[in-house]
């Protein structure tokens, strides 16, 4: 026992990781098994794990911050409005590429009702948002940004986010053009991230936000356009993260650093 907690001090990032994987992939496995909305739940084995890793890497206080950042709701309004307005902003962008490029909409619109979409938004925000995103976002990015750039932070942790979704991509239940989406997007949460003084709450409502404009853009095109709109959101997402960077350093921050961010980080990727 003694070994394992010295492994898990000395290298919680590896930890962490392998405990994202072998619940999410283990899940799916047993899914596909026996089928069950209950396997669901696995999701929450990023936020758990997190919280597990970091009770042992860093105890009580360790926790206090990674709680904390779930909560940190007092970062400005206009932090409120970027996280719930700007992916509408994209995928209004994606929308107007794929009509320019030739797509026409379906004959056919069946928007779902604004009841399930709330239903559908609060499922992402407790389900989804909460059981990925302090783990992703409050645990394993401060660790990220220790000794590397805003920037090298994001990508590393969009390849492992991406390699996370692997079984959705080998059953074919997502396109792998979301690869690009999800390492793009790491930049952009990055930089959310920076300015909100490390919220992971505001990721979370950027996340709810994300899948409540799929709810009511996919539905507008017929199969084989709404698979090139999601092609032109993946443009879109890697434009922003690039602007994003042209604008505010490889930092993604108005300033050369983030200390109210990595001051709460610890080392030990």
């Amino acid at each position: 026992m003694n070994t394992i907690i010295a492994f898990i001090k000395r290298q919680p990032q590896v930890t962490f990781w392998a405990i994202a994987y072998l619940t999410f992939f283990g899940a799916y496995l047993m899914y596909a098994l026996y089928p069950s909305e209950l396997w669901n739940f696995a999701i929450w084995g990023v936020f758990l794990g997190g919280a597990f890793v970091t009770g042992i890497a860093d105890g009580r206080s360790g926790l206090k911050t990674y709680f904390s950042r779930i909560v940190r709701w007092r970062v400005g309004l206009k932090w409120y409005i970027v996280a719930l307005f700007l992916p509408l902003v994209m995928r209004l962008a994606a929308f107007g590429l794929n009509i320019a490029s030739g797509a026409t909409l379906s004959p056919n619109i069946q928007w779902p009702s604004w009841p399930d979409l709330i239903i559908e938004v609060l499922i992402v925000f407790f389900l989804v948002g909460l059981g990925e995103e302090p783990g992703f976002r409050g645990f394993a990015l401060p660790r990220l940004l220790v000794g590397r750039s805003a920037l090298a932070a994001s990508l590393i942790l969009g390849v492992l986010h991406a390699i996370w979704h692997l079984p959705l991509f080998v059953t074919g239940a997502e396109s792998p053009i979301l690869i690009l989406i999800i390492i793009s997007g790491a930049v952009l949460i990055t930089w959310l991230f920076n300015h909100t003084q490390g919220s992971v709450l505001m990721v979370m409502l950027l996340h709810a936000s994300l899948n409540l404009w799929v709810g009511i853009f996919n539905p507008l095109f017929s199969e084989a356009d709404a698979a090139r709109q999601t092609t032109w959101l993946a443009v879109v997402f890697v434009a922003t993260a690039a602007v994003l960077v042209l604008v505010t350093g490889p930092n993604l921050a108005r300033k050369p650093a983030q200390p109210e961010v990595v001051a709460e980080s610890v080392a030990g990727v």
